[in-house]
């Protein structure tokens, strides 16, 4: 069930993903598009025992041994990697100060070996290839004078390299069609979520919060509706004064009205159809709006409820009874009559039912239409 949740989620908020996710490409495409590109190349050393000042094997294996220590092979490392071994390069020497800030320069020692990796990268080609050749070229001079007992060589020579490290367009492309999927699911979910939440909000504002029916300004609205969208179906309004509540109004509580006319609202809603519509009129009123009810049996239906709603109703705190004494006016619409003036006519239709000493119901049917065309008849 709650798969089919996320999946209607989505088929409604796909153009959303689909737009975070080409913004997020783009985006991409945009930064790599004005970003410098950076080169990168590298080059390998080896330390190794220098045979020529050792005099037997044993001494040779014994320097292998002692290379073993990682101080050693850090050492090497460090000077490698030290701008005061490279410095005095005259090709170094040649790069502007500034220039050669942009140009990063990384020695790693090779896991579990005696070999080192120096990488440079930076924004030209050349510069970086250039760079590490002399810092290769002054590192072997200066190490191999200072620990002539070790031969520092070098193992593979930088290459000019011909692509660019980053950016990288097409995998950043990727990877932004990706987040900007996440995102645009996130935002989909976000957006079903503040429209369920605002649905809510709208829908309970549209209730009355004492009788849990329709205000009187939605159920206005809504008879507006139905006449303007189904002028030639049948529609009837009911009003239902309920005198004995509207009596204590000045002897209850507030609080205990507001339970009593909650009860009355309550039974209405049980003894109508799913589609009758049920709204607050006044402090004492409920409305009754009966869609596509034939108008043989409006009289029969009204009267039907008002034989329910006549109960009397117990008040729990105090004991006492207290009787509705229901009068209702009814009213049916003819196919050219205005809300507005069903409404009146209904209003006329309570007045006259609450006119009477018993509950009492009052229902005006359709009312006449005079035709020229009867008269010249």
């Amino acid at each position: 069930m709650e798969i089919n949740i996320y999946l209607r989620t989505l088929q409604r908020g796909w153009w959303i993903i689909v737009l975070v996710m080409l913004a997020a490409m783009n985006f991409s495409l945009l930064i790599s598009y004005f970003t410098p590109p950076v080169y990168e190349t590298s080059s390998r050393f080896v330390v190794s025992p220098n045979a020529a000042v050792y005099s037997n094997s044993w001494d040779i294996v014994s320097s292998l041994d002692t290379l073993d220590r990682r101080s050693i092979i850090n050492t090497y490392k460090e000077l490698l990697a030290s701008p005061a071994v490279y410095a005095t390069s005259p090709d170094i020497q040649q790069i502007n100060v500034a220039e050669l800030t942009q140009y990063n320069i990384v020695v790693v020692v090779v896991p579990d070996t005696n070999i080192l990796r120096l990488t440079v990268d930076g924004p030209d080609p050349k510069t970086v290839v250039l760079i590490a050749q002399a810092i290769g070229s002054q590192a072997l001079d200066y190490i191999n004078k200072l620990y002539p007992v070790y031969n520092f060589s070098i193992l593979d020579q930088p290459e000019l390299p011909t692509k660019p490290i980053r950016p990288e367009p097409v995998k950043n492309a990727g990877l932004a069609l990706l987040v900007g999927a996440i995102l645009g699911t996130g935002l989909a979910f976000s957006r079903e979520q503040l429209q369920y939440s605002f649905e809510k909000l709208r829908e309970r504002s549209n209730f009355d919060t004492v009788s849990s029916a329709y205000n009187r300004a939605y159920f206005e609205r809504r008879l507006r509706e139905e006449v303007t969208q189904n002028p030639d179906t049948n529609l009837s309004l009911g009003i239902i004064n309920f005198r004995g509540i509207e009596e204590r109004l000045n002897v209850f509580p507030q609080a205990t009205i507001d339970r009593v006319i909650n009860k009355v609202t309550q039974t209405l809603k049980s003894e109508l159809r799913g589609r009758d519509i049920i709204g607050r009129w006044d402090r004492t009123q409920l409305s009754v709006m009966l869609p596509s009810a034939p108008s043989s049996a409006v009289e029969s239906t009204f009267k039907r409820i008002q034989k329910y709603l006549e109960e009397p109703i117990q008040l729990s705190e105090t004991g006492d009874v207290v009787r509705p004494d229901p009068c209702i006016g009814v009213v049916s619409r003819n196919q050219f009559e205005s809300s507005d003036a069903l409404i009146e006519r209904a209003k006329s239709a309570v007045e006259q039912a609450s006119s009477f000493g018993s509950p009492s119901m009052a229902y005006l049917s359709t009312p006449f239409i005079f035709d020229e065309s009867m008269e010249k008849a």
